[in-house]
């Protein structure tokens, strides 16, 4: 019998590379979603750093006006950019959750295409079976039939 041929592997082969091609789109969405999150982070351990620098200069007494100020203006920035990362997230947001779908959708086309592969190559390994046993028969048949001969001949 010939070797096991799936028909419809192109189609398979077409199903996964679009499915590996939206996780990839995903990847590269939530990846930048990442980044602005990273970004929030930092500022925000930025803002822990010299938040607790200037408070132990004030309790020193030796923090200077100039100081607060830049510490004052440093922060309200940085609240601004963490709310721009924010906005960011929010906004990327759509485009993940639509390629999430696409994804599952893809994923789901690729599962039916590999659940019909598996049920012919159980079919292909049924009939493979089946000619094995026949031909074992078959030997059998033929030994049994010779020793058979022989013990009346022989």
């Amino acid at each position: 019998m010939k070797k096991f041929d799936f028909k419809l592997q192109k189609l398979l082969d077409l199903r996964e590379a679009r499915e590996q091609e939206l996780k990839n789109e995903l990847a590269a969405l939530v990846s930048q979603q990442n980044v602005e999150r990273m970004k929030q982070q930092e500022l925000n351990n930025s803002i822990d750093y010299y938040s607790g620098n200037i408070r132990s200069k004030m309790a020193a007494g030796t923090v200077t006006v100039e100081e607060t100020m830049m510490y004052g203006k440093f922060v309200d920035l940085s609240r601004r950019a963490i709310s721009f990362a924010d906005r960011k997230i929010e906004e990327m947001e759509p485009a993940v959750n639509e390629a999430r779908i696409h994804l599952v959708n893809a994923s789901r086309e690729k599962k039916v295409v590999e659940k019909l592969k598996e049920k012919k190559l159980e079919e292909y390994n049924y009939e493979l079976n089946r000619e094995i046993n026949k031909e074992n028969d078959d030997m059998n048949q033929k030994i049994y039939m010779h020793r058979l001969l022989e013990a009346r001949g022989g």
